[in-house]
């Protein structure tokens, strides 16, 4: 996700025609989304991973929602590359729903809701293609995705900073011991 959003995502907000500072500032208000989101207790009883749990699901949900035009916008420019798109936005969704599903599961959630917390980030995905598909392409300037990638890279660094590698340092050092 970090190497995604270096060397993908933010230099493409660049190319998009907006300046150096507007892509840093959305990037840092996509940070600032997920740290302030952190932040809340979902539910009274939520233990140190439970809360990681939810927000991963909700931050990758926020993540899948500009996610979902790609595909879209990318079949407007042609079907082959409409279908790579397509292609290869599948496979990058096989580790989301796993992060998602296996964070779910070890925060003590049942199978059951790990599965309706991978299909709620799923659903936000088609959600955001329906709604770039009813825009009829208004939502796809050069801008607009611009901004969108720059705040899914802020997502996607702080979701990598604040919550996936700090438990994966923990979980190898508990392991190691």
């Amino acid at each position: 996700m970090l190497t995604v959003s270096a060397l993908q995502l933010i230099p493409s907000a660049l190319d998009s025609g907006l300046n150096l500072m507007q892509v840093l500032l959305v990037t840092c208000l996509g940070f600032a989304l997920v740290v302030a989101l952190s932040s809340v207790k979902f539910n009274n009883d939520a233990s140190k991973v439970k809360n990681p749990a939810l927000l991963i699901t909700i931050a990758l949900s926020l993540h899948n929602l500009p996610e979902g035009a790609a595909p879209i916008g990318a079949t407007l420019v042609d079907i082959e590359t409409g279908l790579t798109t397509s292609l290869v936005l599948a496979l990058h969704n096989i580790p989301e729903g796993i992060a998602i599903s296996a964070t779910a599961l070890l925060a003590g959630y049942s199978r059951k809701i790990a599965l309706l917390l991978t299909l709620a980030a799923t659903l936000a995905e088609a959600l955001g293609a329906f709604a770039v598909y009813m825009s009829g392409s208004l939502l796809l300037d050069d801008r607009s995705v611009g901004l969108l990638l720059s705040l899914v890279a802020g997502i996607m660094i702080a979701i990598c900073a604040k919550e996936l590698i700090p438990y994966s340092l923990k979980t190898l050092g508990s392991r190691r011991n």
